[in-house]
């Protein structure tokens, strides 16, 4: 399976809208390919242990020269399961377009539009029409008992832009149903995305390597915000769960369980505030277990107070708009990303400025 092609695909899905059908090939043929994994890495599991309890030297020495020594074996499901980690990513991009289709209610779309048109009375329904450029009367038109039409893009990407929401917020979310803390972080997203998007946030990439590597220092402090050393129990080949000490990030979905599962990215805020997005799995579950990956928008504050603002796993409607916000941030952070220091040099030598600015004196 060409994985490439179905990161692009997600890519275009973005800017055009795709159909359900599409979206549902792309969506069985990434679980096909989970569960042909998921057989492999059991078969390679399997042989691992069949190689290692048996007495019979010609015998294990048959299985060798077939199927590999053990640490071949293990290193074959090492990456049996990378790639079965890059196929949930994908799986879950897909998911989050789907649920934004799936969840496209006419009703529920037009009825944003009339609370954000009372919120902003200036704006008018009519100047939506006129730049969409479609006939005035058309949202009434479709309104109207009996018409299972449905609204073109350009109108509902006229309407989120003039609107100033998100196409997503817009066509999946049921904004008179929100709470107003609920609507203050539909706002909140609905900005970082669109920001991330011409490029004005400067977002940093904490790597899943990174963050493993994490450790005390000699005073038993850990140098990240959203990580510390704990003791736990943790599933374990034995009938029992084991006690376990490391240094982990104690997310809100599985507790100190948890492990990254590939790049988290920061962003820092208002007064050193920092607001982190985290690519998270359990530490310990089954290949085909698509519950056991997560992602959560946390805050942090300094002087140590965090606040988990959202999970892509949260039974609320914020959740799929947490999981576009970290498909929109990973495709950015892609590209070439160039710091305010940086570009203010490359500005200057542009200008034909290379000299040394003078320092200020401090009187």
């Amino acid at each position: 399976m060409d994985l490439n092609a179905i990161r692009g695909f997600i890519h275009v899905s973005k800017t055009a809208t795709p159909s359900k059908d599409e979206i549902r090939e792309k969506l069985e043929e990434v679980e096909l390919e989970l569960q042909t994994v998921s057989s492999e890495h059991n078969d390679e599991l399997t042989m691992i242990e069949k190689i290692e309890s048996c007495n019979a030297q010609n015998t294990k020495k048959k299985f060798i020269e077939k199927y590999g020594t053990t640490e071949e074996i293990r290193k074959k499901c090492s990456n049996l399961e990378l790639y079965q980690k890059e196929l949930n990513e994908v799986y879950s991009d897909l998911e989050a377009i789907m649920n934004v289709l799936k969840n496209f209610n006419k009703a529920v779309c037009f009825s944003n539009i009339r609370e954000l048109l009372r919120q902003k009375p200036d704006v008018k329904i009519g100047q939506i029409e006129k730049e969409a450029g479609i006939r005035l009367g058309y949202m009434s038109r479709l309104e109207k008992e009996g018409n299972t039409s449905e609204p073109s893009m350009e109108f509902i990407v006229t309407a989120a832009k003039l609107l100033n929401v998100s196409i997503d917020t817009l066509v999946s979310v049921d904004i008179t149903a929100l709470t107003p803390t609920e609507q203050y972080l539909v706002n909140f997203f609905d900005k970082l995305k669109s920001d991330t998007l011409i490029d004005k946030f400067n977002w940093n990439t904490e790597t899943k390597f990174e963050l493993d590597r994490l450790e005390q220092d000699m005073n038993g402090y850990v140098q990240h915000p959203l990580f510390s050393e704990e003791t736990f129990y943790e599933q374990s080949d034995c009938e029992y769960p084991e006690e376990v000490t490391r240094v982990v990030y104690s997310s809100k979905t599985f507790g100190p369980a948890t492990c990254i599962t590939g790049d988290c990215f920061n962003l820092r805020l208002k007064n050193g505030s920092t607001l982190y997005l985290m690519n998270l799995e359990k530490s310990v579950h089954s290949m085909t277990d698509n519950f056991a990956f997560v992602k959560e928008a946390v805050m942090y504050i300094p002087q140590g107070k965090t606040q988990v603002l959202a999970t892509t796993q949260d039974e609320n409607q914020i959740a799929q708009l947490l999981e576009m916000l970290y498909s929109t941030v990973q495709e950015r952070m892609k590209h070439p990303q160039v710091n305010n220091d940086v570009m203010y040099a490359i500005d200057a030598f542009m200008k034909d400025d290379i000299s040394d600015d003078e320092e200020e004196l401090p009187f």
